[in-house]
């Protein structure tokens, strides 16, 4: 059988990518990463991927920036999918007692940006829009996600890097059942919500 030449694939982000990793033995977590990894295998058997699940619970854009290096950079991937922000607006909306002082979109901006001048040597790098499974838009937190994702747009654009659109594949979810069908906090994919994100990523994948 021939060899065949393994791509490493890194997921960077938040707890919705983490799944709670540590607690599984392939530190995959029980999220959309494993579903995707265990698609690539049934799908494409002829190819060798090793999947890397770098999504770390309670991560801001400041703490992923923080950590790049470490956790995503020295894996050498041939593939990222970052998404975060989730945490930069939910922590807007989560304290009783706030913090000094927030990430602002601005903020959040600078540390896609940074993000992709740390990544300007990987050739697929795709960004996934951080989301908020409520179909009301006028809902201050998906106001705010919406903002997020537009944010991310600009920042992508200008480092031609693509983006995946995860709000819209949940829009056209909830359309027919609500957000907290798949979640009641209306952000972590549970089981649903996975198989929505997964797919995303193996068509892109897989194309």
């Amino acid at each position: 059988m021939k060899t065949m030449q393994e791509s490493t694939i890194v997921f960077a982000g938040d707890s919705i990518m983490d799944a709670d990793k540590m607690n599984t033995y392939d530190r995959l977590g029980n999220g959309f990463i494993r579903l995707v990894n265990d698609g690539l295998k049934a799908f494409r058997p002829w190819e060798a991927y090793s999947v890397v699940n770098a999504g770390i619970s309670g991560n801001t854009s400041a703490d992923l920036l923080g950590r790049w290096e470490k956790d995503v950079s020295s894996q050498k991937p041939d593939i990222v999918f970052c998404m975060i922000g989730t945490n930069d607006v939910w922590r807007h909306h989560d304290y009783i007692n706030p913090p000094s002082r927030w990430l602002t979109l601005e903020d959040y901006e600078n540390n896609l940006s940074a993000i992709c001048e740390k990544s300007e040597n990987i050739k697929k790098f795709y960004f996934m829009t951080p989301y908020y499974l409520e179909e009301n838009r006028a809902d201050r937190m998906r106001a705010e996600m919406d903002a997020y994702g537009d944010a991310m747009r600009k920042v992508a654009q200008r480092f031609n890097r693509p983006v995946l659109d995860v709000q819209a594949r949940f829009d056209e979810y909830m359309k027919h059942r609500p957000g907290q069908s798949i979640n009641w906090d209306r952000v972590h994919p549970q089981g649903i919500g996975s198989m929505i994100i997964a797919r995303i990523v193996l068509e892109t994948i897989c194309v």
